[in-house]
């Protein structure tokens, strides 16, 4: 029964989103609303039936759904749909419902068919710090998640401005301030948790492995991440830099940390070795 539940769940979830993603791209299409109610009924049930699949890995695991880079993949795309709801009832905007949704479920069916429910943490990590890093790293990322698509919705609004052509994303965007004002936001709040996450992975490495630094490539990827969001917020601070900046920095990072998850840690890491 719970491997078929596993299973069951494990499709049903990146199906869910892509169904949402399908109305509300009708919606920011045509300007329905009729499909925005649809849409946001299969948000919510996606969002339900990955909380089941998450909440169902963590109790056939034992631990929460952490160890391999694709459980955490999975879980910090859970945390992105939940950030996105967070986000969204300032002003009850759904006009980028079609491309949140669009990378949960590109995101969340990568994770779906890699994915393994029998990860096994070594028993020096089973310790309350190593989870409090992971889930406060991977808070932030989802948070960098949401400045990606507002940096990439922000690059396609101002190229047709700045090119006199004011038609398909003009017409059905919110405003490029108001764009510009939810990234920053964005990136401060994924700066926040991750820095608290390096904080608590000090830790968790010293209670581990009795250090609190290595020359691993995953924690060397790990500080080239916060580098480059610290330089995103000095730039914001100090320098005023325009939104057209602190998107494409954005964007570059939201890359790299897909690749950090992805590729170092799988095929580069030693100390990390657990969550290949």
């Amino acid at each position: 029964m719970g491997e078929t539940m596993f299973i069951f769940l494990r499709c049903l979830s990146p199906l869910a989103y892509l169904l949402s993603a399908v109305f509300f791209y009708r919606y920011f299409s045509d300007r329905n609303f009729r499909q925005l109610k649809v849409a946001r009924i299969l948000d919510r049930f996606a969002i339900f039936v990955h909380f089941l699949f998450l909440a169902l890995l963590t109790l056939q695991a034992g631990h929460l759904p952490l160890a391999g880079a694709f459980q955490a993949l999975s879980t910090f795309m859970f945390f992105f749909a939940i950030l996105n709801k967070i986000f969204v009832p300032e002003n009850k905007d759904y006009s980028l419902g079609f491309f949140y949704s669009g990378l949960l479920f590109l995101l969340q069916a990568v994770s779906m068919f890699y994915i393994s429910e029998s990860m096994i943490l070594p028993d020096v990590l089973e310790n309350v710090f190593f989870e409090v890093h992971v889930v406060l790293n991977l808070i932030g990322y989802a948070a960098y998640s949401s400045s990606f698509l507002v940096s990439v919705v922000y690059l396609l609004l101002f190229h047709e401005i700045k090119g006199h052509k004011l038609g398909y994303f003009y017409d059905r965007l919110p405003s490029l301030a108001y764009l510009e004002t939810r990234n920053i936001r964005a990136i401060g709040i994924g700066f926040l948790f991750c820095s608290m996450g390096i904080l608590s992975g000090s830790f968790t490495g010293m209670f581990a492995w009795g250090k609190f630094w290595a020359r691993d490539p995953k924690l060397i990827a790990a500080l080239l991440s916060w580098l480059i969001y610290a330089t995103i917020m000095l730039g914001i601070f100090r320098m005023k830099w325009s939104g057209k900046v602190i998107s494409l920095i954005s964007i570059f990072g939201f890359f790299w940390i897909i690749f950090s998850m992805l590729i170092v840690t799988r095929y580069f890491s030693g100390i990390h070795a657990f969550i290949r």
